[in-house]
């Protein structure tokens, strides 16, 4: 295990206000609905008693990952606008034994969309396009198959998977469309099963379409766009949209099989990802994930810089759709959670599940990042944080 990086510090809560399987959302993964959402609380502690907490949620989490047969995992944990953990448990590679650490790279998935949604509002609010605009006009060739729903699309609606179209286009996508343009004329012909804004459809290919609307309004690729406008005001320096780069890298994790073998997968396994990168094609580790979560629980600061209006923040935190345990908003799941307000995205494929997850109105934030594709470590660590930081 590598050791803890935690503050010493009595640690309020700042804030008072008011988060995939990559292919499909897996049945169950979210949570029924419980208790109504609690009032905000004070998360304060002692310098000890916050050593103490600390110390309890490593050794948890090391023993969930242990019995959850993961090789390895990271987590990042701030509260109160500063990190309070950033550490990393198991190894990287069965093979070699390297350990995970807070700067081991990991494929987050779709932990990638709300880096998205945000990318969009801050498009909005440089006037380069609109939510309740029609994507077409960035992108003509968006022609949805029922002209009805055609008509009235909005980017808003792609953000917040309510087109009413499924995300159906069988295996081999990837080979069959070699442009991004092919795989959208192609996703955008699916059958619609649903009117317009009548049902959450979790859609990868709209994502990919907003991606597209950014390239467009910047004239440039959605890859500068999120390089420019996210992640590097916010510092994310490690952090890339490439295969290629996350290997080129000093301290990155390999992938390893959701059965019991954890047999290592190849690296090349994840070369789909750059055909839907607006969906889920961020590499990261948790010192990083800890600025986007620090953004995050301040409300669209970072460090006294503002990305983004505080009216222009809420609308990613607004509900736009109900979903089975709760609601969507745009690129953000929004469930109640131990009676808390609980906004948060998981992420999954080929060889990596994570999951972030955010409590604005008690100040704390967490990311958690693996090497298997499986939400279960992700969710037990979630409960451990709960028993040792919320529960009262």
């Amino acid at each position: 295990m590598i050791p803890a990086l935690f503050l010493l510090l009595l640690v309020p809560s700042i804030l008072c206000s008011a988060g995939c399987n990559y292919r499909r959302q897996r049945s169950g993964e979210q949570a029924s609905a419980q208790a109504a959402p609690a009032s905000p609380v004070s998360l304060r502690f002692d310098s000890a008693a916050l050593s103490a907490r600390i110390t309890a949620i490593e050794t948890a989490i090391e023993g969930s990952r242990r019995k959850l047969n993961v090789p390895g995992a990271s987590v990042a944990i701030v509260l109160d606008d500063r990190p309070i953990l950033l550490s990393g448990f198991g190894v990287r590679d069965l093979r070699s034994g390297a350990p995970v650490t807070p700067k081991t790279l990991f494929s987050i998935g779709s932990c990638t969309k709300p880096f998205t949604a945000l990318a969009t509002l801050i498009a909005a609010e440089e006037g380069r396009l609109s939510l309740d605009g029609s994507p077409k006009k960035l992108l003509p060739y968006f022609v949805l198959r029922d002209p009805a729903a055609d008509r009235a699309v909005t980017i808003r609606d792609l953000l917040s998977h309510r087109t009413g179209v499924p995300d159906d286009l069988p295996a081999g996508w990837f080979e069959r469309y070699p442009t991004h343009e092919a795989l959208i004329r192609a996703a955008v012909r699916s059958q619609p099963t649903a009117p317009i804004r009548t049902r959450f459809q979790y859609n990868n290919y709209m994502y990919l379409a907003v991606g597209e609307v950014l390239a467009a309004a910047y004239k440039t690729t959605f890859e500068q766009v999120l390089a420019d406008r996210v992640l590097g005001p916010l510092h994310m320096t490690a952090s890339n949209l490439s295969i290629a780069a996350m290997q080129a890298a000093p301290d990155f994790s390999y992938g390893f099989s959701p059965d019991s073998t954890r047999r290592r997968l190849p690296m090349d396994t994840l070369a789909y990802l750059s055909g839907i990168a607006p969906a889920g094609g961020i590499n990261s580790n948790a010192e990083d994930m800890s600025h986007w979560l620090r953004l995050m629980l301040a409300r669209g600061q970072f460090d006294h810089q503002r990305l983004v209006s505080e009216a222009g923040f809420q609308q990613l935190l607004t509900p736009a759709v109900k979903t089975a345990g709760g609601e969507y908003g745009l690129g953000w799941f929004i469930e109640d959670w131990h009676g808390y307000r609980l906004f948060h995205h998981p992420g999954g494929v080929l060889g990596f599940g994570t999951r972030c997850n955010l409590l604005p109105a008690q100040g704390l934030g967490w990311v958690v990042l693996t090497n298997v594709d499986d939400q279960a470590l992700p969710k037990a660590i979630g409960e451990i944080i709960y028993d040792q930081l919320l529960a009262r």
